[in-house]
């Protein structure tokens, strides 16, 4: 669907959904194999945080966050598939993308220093509801190796702690 550019013309298109839906790379590679991809990634948890923040703006009763990170609580099992903590998942997501591209062609961006229009983000940001501590130690080490495999893969350290 992408439209065809003139010469001197760049066409783009973005979504946090490319990087994590399975059959994107296929697709993109399909149409262009010569494309350069931009990915922009955040602390995975942060990220998962302001996803939650924004589905609570339009579906205001769903449970808190705590209760949907976990499969069980009590035993600490993370809810890996729960969407706003399966994105954060990037080794995962690169990993479909590399079977189709090479490194060379992707460049990174590192979510927490982007700063692209300070004043319109502050305008749209939405505050985030306050997260239990400990789910977020929960978190932390549920992320860890799959940042530090998404470090390795990518050449750079996002220093996600």
């Amino acid at each position: 669907m992408m439209p065809k550019a003139l010469n001197g013309q760049i066409v783009m298109e973005k979504t946090p959904r490319y990087f994590v839906t399975a059959e994107t790379p296929g697709r993109i590679h399909a149409m262009s194999r010569d494309i350069k991809l931009i990915v922009v990634v955040r602390d995975p948890i942060t990220r998962a945080i302001s996803d939650y923040t924004q589905i609570i703006s339009k579906t205001p009763d769903i449970p808190s966050f705590e209760s949907l990170t976990f499969k069980n609580r009590s035993a600490g099992q993370i809810d890996s598939l729960w969407s706003p903590l399966y994105i954060g998942l990037y080794a995962t997501h690169l990993e479909r993308w590399l079977a189709y591209f090479p490194l060379a062609q992707i460049h990174f961006v590192h979510g927490e220093r982007l700063i692209s229009d300070p004043a319109g983000e502050l305008a749209k940001g939405r505050t985030h509801p306050k997260i239990h501590p400990e789910v977020i130690q929960k978190l932390r080490e549920f992320y860890q190796p799959h940042n530090l495999r998404f470090y390795q893969m990518a050449g750079m350290d996002f220093g996600w702690q």
